[in-house]
């Protein structure tokens, strides 16, 4: 099978991303099954994979100008296409309609985020109630458009389904063109030595406010640093937010405190103890995943239902009520006093990636794309 991944950004050595990481592991694995995988994107970037048939579109914006179609068109006919995956399904309407329509191309779009994402994102910017209302039917023509014109909308969770139906129409939601496919794991079967962990609390992504809330993490710290003096905080990521993240740490007076900007997350999930997921909204968070595969116990605010699919509270992680400081202090502080269960939720832990693993994940795609080409 012919496949063509539509994204944002070409592929780097390094993915930042968890769509290009999720991307680039997906088209690994597709391709290791006998498919031909090529990307298509807007974005150049330095240091492009090599290995994959990478494109980039000659102009960035608009997204449908007359050249990207043109090049659209010629790789549908020249590659011979047999599926289009759309991988920007929450932020665009798919502009190539016309395209895949002549050339009678099925197309997949993922919405690789939690399908209200825009209302966290006005409640941490305090918009007027209005522009809440306007965001709300912009987002609606955007899944509503692309619900028709693909041939299947992809959620990364089950439980999401409920939050994309709001947004369609009466007449969309019978046609039952939703399917729910988790983003594959990075690591798999990491060999663990807990003798070797350091007393150590780890974050790793996109230094966000809106979306990943680092800050959160920063108060909790504070509030049972001194308990702990063995212990101590490492964030590994960059972003807009990183300089007054660092600004913050010294307001509060944040001590044991290293930021690491943007590095290879491998030996930093190897030495932490506990990882620290504060988002206010994900779409599935990847980062949980790969902690879990080196033994670092999770600890999540409880802010998107897809957390549910990976970490059960007790066994394998710890869930916090959303956004409440105060509890995720305790949830960290008690994790932080007892080793046995530690050492008990990390060895829980290492078995999640399996239910992401990479066969799995690409048995689930393989099989959409069979039941889209009958």
């Amino acid at each position: 099978m012919n496949i063509l991944f539509l994204t944002d950004s070409a592929l780097m050595l390094s993915c930042k991303g968890g769509i290009e990481r999720s991307t680039e592991i997906c088209a690994r694995e597709l391709i290791r099954r006998g498919n031909a995988v090529r990307i298509l994107a807007w974005r150049r970037e330095e240091n492009m994979l090599q290995e994959f048939s990478q494109t980039v579109f000659p102009k960035n914006t608009p997204r449908d100008a007359i050249e990207n179609r043109e090049l659209f068109s010629k790789m549908l006919r020249d590659e011979k296409i047999d599926i289009v995956v759309f991988q920007c399904g929450a932020g665009w309407r798919f502009p190539f309609a016309q395209e895949v329509k002549i050339c009678g191309v099925p197309v997949v779009s993922v919405i690789h985020t939690d399908p209200r994402f825009y209302i966290h994102r006005y409640k941490m910017r305090k918009f007027g109630w209005w522009k809440a209302i306007w965001k709300y039917f912009r987002q609606c023509k955007k899944y509503r458009y692309n619900y028709d014109v693909c041939a299947r909308t992809v959620l990364l969770a089950e439980s999401f389904r409920p939050d994309l139906e709001k947004h369609l129409t009466a007449r969309q939601r019978t046609q039952n063109k939703i399917s729910a496919i988790g983003n594959p794991a990075t690591y798999e079967h990491v060999a663990v030595d807990f003798s070797q962990k350091k007393k150590e609390l780890l974050f790793v992504g996109r230094m966000d406010f809106a979306a990943k809330r680092p800050d959160l993490l920063l108060q909790a710290w504070r509030k049972i640093q001194e308990r702990f003096p063995e212990w101590s905080l490492r964030f590994l990521g960059d972003g807009d937010y990183l300089p007054k993240l660092k600004t913050l740490a010294g307001t509060l007076g944040a001590k044991r405190v290293v930021f690491e900007n943007f590095k290879n997350p491998e030996p930093f999930y190897r030495d932490a103890s506990i990882f620290c997921l504060t988002s206010s909204y994900e779409g599935f968070g990847m980062v949980l995943v790969e902690a879990a595969a080196f033994g670092c116990v999770p600890v999540a605010f409880d802010s998107f239902s897809a957390l549910h699919d990976i970490i059960t509270d007790g066994k394998n992680g710890v869930l916090v009520p959303a956004l409440d400081i105060e509890k995720y202090a305790g949830a960290l502080a008690q994790l932080m006093n007892d080793g046995a269960s530690r050492e008990r939720l990390a060895k829980n832990a290492l078995q999640i990636p399996e239910k992401f693993s990479r066969e799995h994940i690409g048995d689930c795609w393989e099989n959409l794309f069979n039941e889209l080409n009958q």
